[in-house]
């Protein structure tokens, strides 16, 4: 996972899988789309799935959601990018197929965008592995599960979406969750067709830094001695130097995945790359986050507002913790949606 533990992580992503269960069926139409759908009888009518080939020849998974029966319609682009982890985007059990955050912000987004979103290289559809690790992973999802690659596929994306007649290309938007933010934040620092990010709990500074603080704070409520604590902060920093001395290792892990992917998170702040678009920020974090510090999330802000940048939203969210749900939400309704229902008023001002 980005940050913090597995087990927060895990609860996040049960909890998501279980809200937007739907059945199997018929797809829905998609006329006006160059691109060629793929069959997939285990996915739910309101998606359309089709590949797309990479530069190396493999094929990437894209989903496209159609929840108002309007993929004919010419609208904005909105691209969701999930956290960490070789969990799928969508989840089956008893007959059913779930899908989680990707479902809930399509929803909300399809009176004015259509939402597509890319699964993770090497990660087969419904797997549900073990939410925010890379552990037991497949060997392609362990060599390719890396900043740098996750922006090459949502920059392919991009190139074969925004071509298409029923995108209008003025409105490009990217909402990433946790690591999909960092993702986000690296895709628009590159991209200058991206117009607005919605960077939802992401910290701003170095993951390595993310993880002193965590560290740091866990060990001080467990009310351990402050030589215990610089103890555990010398072992990370000795992980660091390892993973450094190994930076493209697929078979030594920190933390539930291979140094490779380490390395190029760890060499990449969120700040650096936000601090260099042009398209317009959101920022979203919750103040009792226990897998990315809100501190991190506050060294953001300073960054940007330092940098005299003025296109930036503002949002810390009193009580909401990594998954930002609302405390008092009302049953067991999707978490985040308030969240995504801010974003979308916001990109159409």
């Amino acid at each position: 996972m980005r940050r913090g533990s597995f087990e927060e992580h895990a609860i996040l992503t049960i909890a998501l899988l279980s809200v937007l269960a739907v059945p199997r069926g018929v797809q829905a139409d998609a006329e006006g789309w160059s691109l060629q759908w793929t069959d997939n009888a285990k996915l739910p009518p309101v998606f359309r799935q089709a590949e797309i080939s990479r530069n190396d020849g493999s094929r990437a998974k894209v989903f496209l959601a159609d929840f108002d029966k309007g993929l004919s319609r010419r609208k904005g682009l909105l691209v969701y990018l999930d956290g960490s982890g070789a969990q799928s985007l969508f989840s089956i059990a008893d007959g059913r197929t779930g899908v989680g955050m990707f479902g809930v912000i399509a929803q909300v987004a399809a009176p004015n965008y259509h939402t597509a979103t890319v699964e993770k290289r090497g990660v087969e559809f419904g797997a549900s592995g073990r939410p925010g690790s890379g552990e037991g992973a497949s060997a392609e999802y362990t060599a390719h599960a890396t900043r740098g690659e996750r922006i090459a596929d949502v920059r392919l994306l991009l190139d074969t979406l925004i071509g298409e007649p029923n995108i209008d290309s003025q409105r490009v938007i990217l909402v990433g969750h946790s690591e999909g933010a960092d993702v986000a934040a690296g895709v628009a620092a590159a991209d200058p067709r991206v117009t607005h990010v919605a960077f939802l709990s992401g910290g701003g500074a170095s993951q390595m830094f993310d993880l002193i603080v965590l560290t740091r704070r866990r060990m001080a409520q467990q009310n351990k001695s402050p030589d215990e604590i610089e103890k555990a902060i010398r072992r990370l920093e000795e992980d660091y130097r390892d993973i450094f001395a190994h930076p493209q290792s697929e078979t030594k892990f920190f933390m539930g995945h291979a140094y490779r992917r380490w390395s190029d998170f760890f060499n990449q702040p969120a700040a650096n790359a936000l601090l260099r678009t042009k398209a317009k920020l959101f920022l979203a974090h919750g103040t009792e986050d226990q897998s990315v510090p809100i501190e991190s999330f506050d060294f953001l802000t300073v960054e940007l507002l330092r940098a005299g940048k003025d296109n930036v939203a503002v949002r810390r969210y009193p009580g909401r913790d990594h998954g930002l749900s609302a405390p008092n939400r009302p049953g067991n309704g999707p978490p985040m949606k308030d969240v995504f229902e801010e974003i979308i008023s916001w990109t159409l001002k």
